[in-house]
């Protein structure tokens, strides 16, 4: 039995999630990828062009969703509700959770970009960081205020929470100091609305 596009991309980046956790992402080869699918390695270039797209999809995929539901949320609540504090906190305890369960990949993400610079010019990231963007810019608008530059506030958010949640454990070593993640997510949340409301120089 023929199996549809959607089944075969699902097969081949579950099988790439997989192998690219256990061991990275240049000892991991297509051929490798295409046999844990259960499929010919042609499918595997057919359906996401390059291994180093792939990488950056298998990885990238649960960011995406996350993205896109949290954007879908915010839309329907509107710009205009009096809400930036909570949907700070909600986008902020959603994505450093997200990137807590998928640190292995985060970390092999890391090193990949490093080996592989063509994934650095993959559009994913730009394109959820762009959508981020252009929503905070209309609910600045809505709301006024003074802020920093959108594009960079948006940016660096990403970048804070992605780089507290690939150093957890080096970041809270000491076990009877360390935090849970609710007093993390909220202070990584007032670091971002304290900062984010400074207009730059």
């Amino acid at each position: 039995m023929r199996r549809s596009s959607a089944t075969v991309r699902a097969l081949v980046l579950a099988a790439a999630r997989e192998l690219f956790e256990q061991r990275g992402y240049e000892p991991v080869s297509t051929r490798e990828i295409a046999d844990r699918a259960g499929v010919t390695q042609a499918a595997v270039f057919r359906h996401f062009g390059t291994k180093a797209d792939l990488f950056v999809e298998a990885v990238g995929q649960p960011l995406y969703a996350f993205i896109t539901d949290y954007l879908r949320r915010w839309l329907e609540g509107g710009h205009a509700s009096d809400t930036s504090e909570h949907d700070t906190e909600a986008f902020v305890a959603g994505l450093y959770r997200l990137l807590l369960d998928n640190r292995p990949l985060l970390t092999a993400l890391a090193g990949g970009l490093g080996d592989a610079p063509e994934t650095i010019r993959s559009p994913f990231l730009h394109e959820i960081l762009d959508r981020l963007e252009k929503e905070v810019e209309v609910e600045t608008r809505i709301k006024g205020g003074q802020t920093m530059d959108v594009r960079f506030a948006v940016r660096f958010t990403f970048a804070l929470v992605y780089g507290v949640a690939l150093l957890d454990d080096a970041l809270f070593a000491d076990d009877a100091a360390r935090p849970d993640h609710a007093a993390i997510v909220a202070q990584l949340s007032g670091f971002i609305l304290r900062g984010s409301t400074q207009p730059g120089r």
